[in-house]
């Protein structure tokens, strides 16, 4: 059995080591949800039992039933007030080192750092809290079935409530009916979708459970790319030309290749040209050299500039 201070010592290395634990959990954001969401149940059981493990501490250092002193006194090799000797609290303390390894002659050491490690890649299984039950028996009892203590007005007599619900039966019977007669027609209008979702329920449910499970995780993987697609949605209110990276270019590389300059040529339609570069280049494209064709000019370097 271990002492007072070893449990001590042992309570502050394991806050320490789950607070280690949670800042390196956190430095790694996982890209599916499913795994985000086994982080975040991680964590949440590290803090458990940090604060499980921080009340425990509080109560050795209140010292209400003043065994700490008493050990401190001990290992200080004085007498206590209950009368334990040093010497025979020594010896005691040395056979039951003894016989805790006589009992377990083949106790491993674990490796500190492969529990952690196996820890962070741990797969949470949680339970239900039990929140879920509440008035879940309510859901399938009719209401005359239920207790009327679970009403505001349940203290009322039985023959007032008998009068009371007579004069509203027939007109709930006709909204039910009229409800009955909609269910029907809309059933007729989706037939051909309610057959659809028919053999698509049948086909999951034939799926073995490694099926499932990779269908799933396809859905995920799509879900995120479709998620990280809109959140990539492009910002161009300059209408700044696009880069090789599929990105507006930066307004300083913007006016630098001079793409401020607006040239136009009427040979080629008034088509528009950004930049001295891009006006340059265009004399040697089919489009200019056409124009420059059916106007009987030469499509030579000296006639270039004309436009």
């Amino acid at each position: 059995m271990s002492t007072l201070l070893e449990v001590t010592w042992a309570a502050h290395v394991d806050v320490e080591r789950l607070e280690r634990l949670i800042v390196k959990d956190f430095q790694h954001e996982p890209p599916l949800k499913r795994q985000r969401l086994f982080q975040n149940h991680r964590v949440h059981n590290m803090i458990n039992s940090i604060t499980t493990t921080t009340k425990k501490l509080i109560e050795i250092y209140e010292d209400k039933d003043n065994a700490w002193r008493d050990e401190i006194a001990v290992l200080d090799g004085q007498t206590t007030a209950s009368g334990t000797n040093p010497n025979r609290a020594f010896y005691e303390r040395l056979k039951e080192i003894g016989d805790s390894h006589r009992r377990n002659p083949n106790s491993m050491v674990i490796d500190a750092f492969e529990y952690d490690e196996l820890l962070l890649k741990e797969e949470p299984i949680v339970e239900f809290s039990g929140e879920e039950k509440r008035l879940f028996l309510t859901k399938h009892t009719p209401v005359a079935q239920l207790n009327r203590k679970y009403f505001a007005k349940g203290s009322r007599t039985v023959g007032s409530r008998i009068g009371a619900a007579a004069a509203p039966e027939q007109t709930g019977l006709k909204e039910t009916a009229l409800k009955e007669v909609k269910m029907k027609r809309l059933c007729e209008l989706l037939n051909e979708t309610i057959l659809q979702i028919k053999e698509y329920i049948e086909k999951k449910q034939a799926l073995t459970n490694e099926e499932m499970e990779a269908e799933r995780e396809d859905e995920e993987v799509e879900a995120d790319t479709e998620s990280d697609k809109e959140e990539q949605q492009i910002n161009n209110p300059l209408k700044l030309p696009m880069g090789f990276d599929g990105k507006p270019i930066p307004y300083w590389l913007y006016e630098l290749h001079g793409l401020v300059q607006e040239f136009k040529c009427e040979i080629c339609g008034n088509h528009s040209y950004l930049g001295r570069r891009a006006f340059e280049w265009h004399f040697k494209e089919g489009r200019h050299q056409y124009g420059m064709d059916g106007l009987g000019i030469p499509s030579t370097k000296i006639f270039n500039e004309v436009t």
